[in-house]
């Protein structure tokens, strides 16, 4: 027998717990239902042998939780997997030599109604085997508790491994399934510390202006070369022309990759005579220079001494690698 259960996977355990027999053995990252947890202490109390291995998070010990001392007996065991030496992930249950539940599925209310879960049931000799031979081995590997912890709310304050959006959401359940007046919400007064390594930004094209050279050959002429580390700030070039007689002066910003057969491409075009208004000469001088910042964002500025006028266009935000 294999069933898959994808929704109301609790009330499909249920039945299964209340049919064991002699043993019940539960390895469990996190366990917060109060149902799951009646079910077990009616499997002791009708004398069925219950061993369970959690995971040492506060989630599992916290005061509103379920008391785990309640199956600590002499024919019960309890043990607590540490997370020092990796984290206790399993969600698992043998029942009676003869059948095994195990999933996604950890045994709390998050799981339950809020995430998108499954367990399988298998009756498979192989299998429920296996599972049992790991809930052995694992068993071995751990000191028995005596006992089971119960938090108090500083205590968890001061634990460094609590989700505090996840225990909230679990403490409002259980306070809803326990029927309680008063639902506890925790807040953290650690102050989290971010470390950031930066890594060296540089250029990631070689960027200038499309030329043309004494034969009218158009070339790239560069004002910031591959790799340059940033931020960086070119020196001016002058260029002259002529406002007299000419409408518009357009200059194509470009960019190419090194050892790259690819040809160059236009970053955006810009028509410098918003600049010369108002002049009338033949041979007009501007002055161009380029700024690519630690984040890659490319802008020209544009100076023109007769006009007494400057601008800064934006480029683009692309040009950058970090190494």
């Amino acid at each position: 027998m294999e069933k898959a259960y994808f929704n109301n996977i609790r009330s499909e355990i249920i039945p299964l717990l209340n049919n064991a027999k002699s043993e019940v053995l539960i390895a469990m990252a996190w366990f917060t239902s109060c149902e799951l947890f009646e079910a077990l202490l009616s499997c002791k109390n009708r004398g069925v042998h219950v061993d369970l291995i959690l995971l040492n998070s506060p989630i599992n010990f916290m005061d509103c939780a379920p008391d785990f001392n309640q199956l600590v007996s002499p024919q019960n065991s309890l043990w607590i997997a540490e997370q020092d030496v990796g984290i206790m992930h399993h969600k698992f249950c043998v029942i009676d030599n003869k059948l095994v539940i195990t999933g996604s599925y950890n045994w709390t209310y998050r799981a339950e109604t809020y995430n998108i879960e499954n367990v399988l049931v298998t009756d498979s000799p192989a299998i429920v085997r296996s599972y049992k031979q790991e809930f052995e081995q694992l068993a071995s590997s751990l000191k028995l508790a005596s006992s089971s912890p119960r938090l108090t709310w500083n205590e968890i304050q001061q634990r460094e491994d609590v989700d505090f959006r996840e225990i909230n959401y679990e403490i409002e359940h259980i306070c809803k399934a326990r029927n309680l007046p008063v639902m506890h919400v925790i807040k953290t007064n650690t102050i989290a510390q971010v470390e950031e390594t930066r890594r060296v930004p540089y250029a990631k094209y070689v960027i200038g202006i499309l030329a043309l050279d004494d034969n009218g050959n158009e070339f790239l002429d560069p004002f910031i070369n591959y790799r340059t580390r940033l931020p960086y700030h070119s020196s001016e070039k002058e260029f002259f022309f002529d406002s007299k007689n000419e409408k518009e002066f357009h200059c194509k910003f470009i960019f190419e990759t090194p050892n790259d057969n690819r040809e160059c491409q236009l970053i955006n075009e810009v028509d410098l005579m918003q600049i010369a208004k108002g002049t009338c000469e033949l041979d007009l001088p501007i002055k161009l220079s380029m700024s690519l910042d630690e984040n890659g964002s490319l802008e020209v500025d544009i100076a023109c001494s007769k006009t007494g006028q400057k601008i800064t266009i934006p480029l683009g935000s692309n040009f950058v690698k970090y190494e």
